[in-house]
């Protein structure tokens, strides 16, 4: 067998700012268009690291690997690895690729407390749960399968996919979207894996996307996890181009954006997961597809808010807006109406939206193409959004431009024009110990504003571009206080008090904690005790989203539990301990001191100060004093 031999591309970037703007450096080496990625801390040093993959356009520099059939190949498709070694960022070969549009998902699938990952994406033939040894490297699930209702393996090949618990035990699920053609036989990949806990998972709900009659294939997919109505279920967002192939003709549906509401207690348990579409393109969608999906507290209310950019039906603008051809981004606010008991989340668009009435051609179809984070320091969710525009509000003519959207109690109402790409992945870099606020993007970068010519080294065209934040890096938030848990044989009421410090907007991460095996029995993804306390391992909201309570079900056992808030800027408190509880037929809980609240912070010279970066003595309510890292 021929082997092809390729040299490691190394980019080492320098961190200053350029007095033009927040551009540090361009990286032609490793750039990729329709790129996905995520961060993770790899080896649990406290520091993420950036994984991009995607479209290398260059086939010198693509992913040389093994096909289905065990030969050596190179492709145009590539990854890397993108990890701060103290002063620079270096980059690596990352062990898989996933093509265009690829979905990487961070989760800890098997408790050891390493951040595991779940890869999908168009062209792979290698889907699912690749699980971290703690030091970065990773392998494929030897018990992973896809299994239907009657417990028989089947093939499931998603394009686009997600990770949260739907059916409230505690586990980590996995839902995913689009068609594949993965050894040549196009298929239909809609559905939720409900984790069975062993590494297996039971695809269920499958037709739940789709116009009631037929099942969606989808093409461009991008797809979202959140609970949208704090109801403790995780809900289901999707958007893509149906692409049924020879049932198109039957389908009036050319493009799509459609949001599914967990049921959640009202669901029959031989169903296990039950959703029902709530319509919002019926009210205020535009029918977005090729686009992208954030959803975030955007104006601090207290419910989650929907920001959604793409192309309208079959091309062709929506109605009432002629002028509009065919990219319309929109602010959805959310507001939840409590009756009988029951949550339910409506929308309305927020026509205050900034660039609204621009053509804002936002090409990106992956998780990452566009970001919701504090970018700006002051507690509110901001927006990164990018692409090609047609006539600015400077007069500039057809182009590339990017903004960062400001958050604030109005919405997205204020922006800024920032470096930007199409065909883009967005991610977040930590650069040391300042924070994860810092960007890269690659993809198609052809706003002459900020990319001003190879002289300069700041080339236009494709390459890998790392920005520099100009604003402070937000602080960390306080611990959520007042956490008590009800446990009637296998259900469990968890809750907890906010924090009086913290915004209506942050999302909370609960952990559970098995005393007897020492493993964590749910997603976590910050460390959790010791001096990284709290830390996060990813950039995502927590795993109990926006909900202040949680109701479980949980296998017998005894568990230790807590709570940490997660702001805007995805930086956790430390957490607040909640004590253990023991599950079963007799269960009780055992209430214990909320040891990890802070009460005061002290620098190392005892000083009392404000969180400040490195080694902070901080003081508990329970009188203990113990040393808290701050990145």
């Amino acid at each position: 067998m021929k082997k092809i031999f390729t040299l490691a591309v190394v980019a080492c970037m320098s961190l200053g700012v350029s007095a033009q703007n927040s551009l540090s450096r361009v990286d032609k080496n490793i750039v990729m268009d329709y790129a996905g990625g995520c961060e993770i801390d790899l080896d649990n040093d406290g520091l993420k690291e950036a994984i991009v993959a995607g479209w290398s356009r260059d086939a010198a520099l693509g992913f040389v690997g093994e096909d289905i059939d065990g030969n050596e190949v190179q492709t145009e498709d590539q990854a890397w690895v993108l990890k701060y070694d103290g002063t620079d960022y270096a980059a690596s070969q990352f062990f898989k690729t996933v093509g265009m549009r690829g979905h990487i998902i961070p989760a800890d699938f098997n408790g050891d407390g390493n951040i595991d990952l779940f890869l999908s994406g168009e062209r792979f033939d290698f889907p699912g749960v690749y699980l971290n040894d703690g030091n970065g490297n990773f392998a494929l699930d030897e018990n992973y399968a896809i299994l239907n209702a009657f417990e028989e393996e089947i093939e499931w090949y998603p394009r686009g996919v997600d990770v949260a618990d739907f059916n409230a035990d505690g586990l980590p699920d996995v839902v995913g979207m689009g068609w594949s053609n993965a050894h040549n036989n196009r298929q239909d990949n809609c559905g939720v894996a409900i984790n069975n806990g062993d590494g297996t998972f039971t695809l269920r709900a499958t037709d739940v996307m789709g116009d009631g009659d037929v099942n969606y294939d989808f093409a461009l997919a991008t797809i979202r996890a959140y609970d949208l109505n704090n109801d403790g279920y995780a809900d289901i967002l999707v958007q893509g181009n149906v692409d049924n192939s020879g049932d198109l003709s039957d389908i009036q549906q050319g493009r799509t954006f459609q949001v599914y509401i967990n049921v959640g207690k009202e669901t029959d348990p031989e169903e296990v997961v039950s959703f029902y579409n709530i319509n919002i393109a019926d009210d205020v969608s535009h029918h977005y597809g090729n686009g992208n999906i954030l959803v975030a507290d955007f104006n601090n209310d207290g419910t989650p808010d929907i920001y959604v950019t793409g192309e309208a039906p079959q091309d062709a603008g929506a109605v009432g807006l002629a002028d509009q051809w065919d990219y319309i981004p929109q602010l959805l606010t959310g507001k939840i109406t409590v009756e009988d008991g029951m949550a339910t989340v409506g929308y309305t668009e927020n026509t205050q939206l900034a660039l609204r009435r621009n053509n804002i051609k936002v090409l990106s179809s992956t998780n990452v193409g566009i970001r919701a984070i504090d970018y700006n320091a002051d507690g509110y969710y901001d927006v990164l959004t990018f692409g090609w525009c047609t006539g600015l509000p400077d007069g500039t003519p057809n182009t590339q431009a990017a903004w960062l959207l400001k958050g604030s109690d109005r919405g997205l109402t204020d922006y800024s024009r920032i470096p930007g790409a199409s065909e883009q992945a967005v991610l977040f870099l930590d650069y040391g110990v300042e924070g994860a606020l810092n960007y890269l993007m690659t993809g198609y970068h052809g706003d002459n504003t900020y990319f001003t010519g190879e002289d300069n080294g700041l080339p236009t065209g494709r390459n890998c571009a790392f920005t520099k934040n100009p604003y402070e890096v937000a602080a960390r938030p306080d611990a959520p206080t007042g956490l008590n848990a009800e446990v009637n044989g296998n259900k469990v009421a968890l809750t907890w008090t906010p924090a009086a410090s913290s915004l209506k907007n942050v999302t909370y991460e609960v952990y559970l904690k098995n005393t007897a095996t020492g493993k964590f029995y749910n997603n976590v993804t910050s460390f959790v005790g010791g001096e990284k306390d709290g830390v996060r391992k990813v950039v995502r909201p927590g795993n109990a989203y926006m909900a202040t309570s949680l109701e479980l079900n949980l296998p017998d056992g005894t568990y230790e539990w807590g709570v940490q808030t997660v702001n805007a800027a995805e930086r956790g408190s430390v957490f607040a301990n909640g004590g253990t509880i023991s599950v079963g037929q007799d269960g009780i809980s055992e209430k214990t001191a909320e040891a990890a609240v802070e009460a005061v912070r002290y620098n190392a010279l005892g000083q009392q100060v404000s969180a400040q970066k490195g080694v902070n003595l901080v003081k508990m309510t329970d009188g203990s004093v113990q040393k808290v890292i701050v990145k």
